[in-house]
């Protein structure tokens, strides 16, 4: 039950992050004239093709690690819980790729690199949370905190924001609880 609310706290805010759908963004790395956009890859790698970063420093260059419910406990969680979890991957089944020492990164659960240069898939459609219910009220609590961080910092306004797009960036479907159910009904 716990890992239910959890996941559906996780997956309620999941989608909230201002969407990387403009053509600007360094995962769309496909030009207006079909081609490869490589310019775009200097933004985290080196000329080898070498992150420049860690694979979590990578990610937390441009976006908050807190930018949904969860996010913290599975970047925290130790490689010997992620490795009793998540499970091996299995012909016609998306990787879930994770860091150096086994943990989890943002790029476990979200397709970073553009498909059309990865191949990799995606969720068929792009998702958003419910605007009723649970998911309302986890993001009144965000925003209610983003307001509250805000002001300690004298700030007076608020930049973050949810999506009204979704994202279609995730390596299993959330509507349907794929993702969640990938590594915690899966144990060793």
């Amino acid at each position: 039950m716990r890992v239910g609310v959890l996941c559906l706290l996780w997956l309620s805010v999941a989608a909230f992050a201002v969407a990387d759908e403009d053509a600007a963004s360094p995962h769309h790395m496909i030009g207006p004239d079909g081609q490869a956009e490589m310019e775009k890859c200097s933004l985290c790698h080196n000329e080898d093709m070498s992150l420049q970063r860690s694979k979590v420093e990578t990610c937390t260059l441009c976006h908050a690690v807190t930018v949904h419910s969860g996010a913290n406990e599975h970047l925290r969680a130790d490689a010997a819980a992620v490795a009793k979890r998540v499970p091996a991957p299995k012909e016609g089944q998306p990787t879930l790729p994770l860091t150096e020492d086994g943990r989890i990164y943002c790029g476990t659960c979200h397709v970073f690199h553009d498909p059309a240069i990865s191949q990799e898939k995606t969720a068929p459609s792009a998702w958003v949370p419910a605007s009723t219910g649970l998911p309302e009220a986890v993001r009144g609590s965000i925003k209610k905190r983003w307001e509250s961080v805000a002001a300690t910092h004298g700030e007076s306004r608020v930049d973050a924001k949810f999506t009204n797009k979704g994202t279609q960036r995730l390596r299993l479907p959330v509507d349907d609880g794929s993702l969640c159910r990938h590594c915690h009904e899966y144990a060793k």
